[in-house]
């Protein structure tokens, strides 16, 4: 575990040469061998550098961005988040915001988002998409009920490049359970 500016503690599994993905993950907190296992192989098998923070709220996956930016060999712009729950939902708002924030992602994904969750940065639910200048894929990976697919076809109606990504394709879950 490394220590951030601010007391913001994390951890970076992979090559420091290799493009940055920042992984907001609940269980960091309550399981963090298990998604430090789950860094590792993400950094593994899709030969990416993977930044791992401790948060408890909005302002500590903010300045997880920076951290991931600043401490990145690659340009700071080709920087990708994954999200798992309010911080997937918090990846997406990342997406809609980033001009504003000065900032730029090549990838979010959002996994076990929803209706109910609320984004931990702003407090607020998810805003609708808008059309916004910046090539940023956006992936929500399927979840109970019609939200995800709802949320793929708005934020392609507002111009994005989204994709809605089957629960049963994707693997990065810290245990089969999940």
């Amino acid at each position: 575990m490394q220590q951030q500016q601010g007391g913001l503690q994390v951890s970076v599994h992979g090559h420091p040469n290799a493009d940055t993905l920042l992984l907001w993950h609940p269980h960091v907190r309550t399981d963090p061998d298990g998604v430090a296992a789950l860094a590792s192989r993400i950094a593994t098998r899709s030969g990416v550098r993977v930044v791992v923070p401790v948060w408890e709220d909005g302002r500590d996956l903010l300045r997880s961005v920076r951290y991931a930016r600043e401490s990145s060999v690659h340009p700071p712009d080709a920087l990708s988040v994954v999200g798992y729950g309010e911080a997937g939902v918090a990846a997406l708002s990342l997406a809609l915001h980033q001009r504003r924030l000065g900032i730029g992602l090549t990838r979010v994904t959002c996994v076990d988002g929803g209706a109910e969750v609320v984004d931990p940065v702003s407090g607020q639910p998810l805003p609708e998409p808008a059309a916004v200048p910046v090539e940023t894929a956006v992936d929500v990976v399927e979840a109970d009920g019609d939200w995800a697919a709802t949320t793929v076809a708005a934020w392609q109606a507002a111009g994005w490049a989204a994709s809605l990504v089957p629960a049963t394709q994707f693997t990065w879950r810290v245990s089969p359970s999940q």
